[in-house]
């Protein structure tokens, strides 16, 4: 793994916290703030994912909400039919 030299400004809390948990652990202060970036990296990427997910499934609905505006709303038993018949069709 590469690793790449950055600077960053902590605030006197940030620093001090870092360093106890550094002592404490017994790990390099740059150890930590790397574990505490990729841990922050994963769930802001987990994150992204569900958003685009939800984002899919609420145009999904929309598209639904379209197609049955212009066709007319499909009754229960009317889908049920049609179910039935298709894994009929579709049965050897």
């Amino acid at each position: 793994m590469a690793l790449y030299r950055a600077q960053i400004l902590l605030e006197d809390r940030q620093h001090e916290e870092l360093e106890k948990l550094a002592r404490e652990s017994g790990r390099s202060m740059s150890e930590l703030v790397r574990e505490i970036m990729a841990e922050y990296l994963d769930r802001t990427s987990e994150e992204r994912g569900l958003r685009h997910s939800l984002a899919a499934i609420e145009s999904l609905g929309e598209v639904r909400h379209e197609i049955e505006a212009r066709n007319g709303l499909l009754h229960a038993a009317l889908l049920e039919e049609l179910r039935e018949e298709r894994t009929a069709e579709l049965s050897p």
